[in-house]
């Protein structure tokens, strides 16, 4: 049986890409209850969420009785990329890309296929907005 493994991102980067866009099609404060119903997780882990999102000035958090998380930046001006260094993730294909120290390093036939492949997604990364997301304009130009 032939079949191919997915490579995956990690969760906090898929949950708080689909938490920028609830709060962008919002347009105003949310609280976690209601992110949590419309994303169907916990309330709980959202607020471990929004702790790096909020650092990295994505979303702003609003207190009191009425209060929850709204974007506070321009969905045009956040990023795929933007989410991976609010949690400090990098954008890696694979170990060899990024490692100096690897003994095979630059004889590796295979490391510029990782590298150039890695670019590509990053390239992606950066480009794509929330704004283009939500209009569904992310594809390639």
């Amino acid at each position: 049986m032939s079949y191919i493994r997915i490579m995956k991102i990690n969760t906090k980067i898929r949950y708080g890409l689909r938490m920028l866009l609830v709060l962008a099609e919002k347009k105003e404060v949310v609280n976690t209850a209601e992110l949590g119903k419309k994303m169907l997780v916990s309330p709980k882990y959202l607020r471990k969420l929004a702790g790096p999102l909020e650092r990295n000035q994505l979303i702003r958090s609003v207190q009191g009785i009425y209060g929850g998380y709204i974007l506070n930046k321009k969905t045009e001006e956040i990023t795929i990329a933007s989410i991976f260094e609010a949690f400090d993730e990098s954008i890696r294909l694979s170990g060899c890309t990024g490692d100096e120290s690897c003994p095979l390093n630059e004889a590796c036939l295979a490391r510029p296929v990782w590298t150039h492949l890695q670019n590509l997604i990053q390239k992606e990364f950066f480009r794509i907005t929330l704004k283009e997301i939500l209009e569904n304009k992310f594809s390639v130009p």
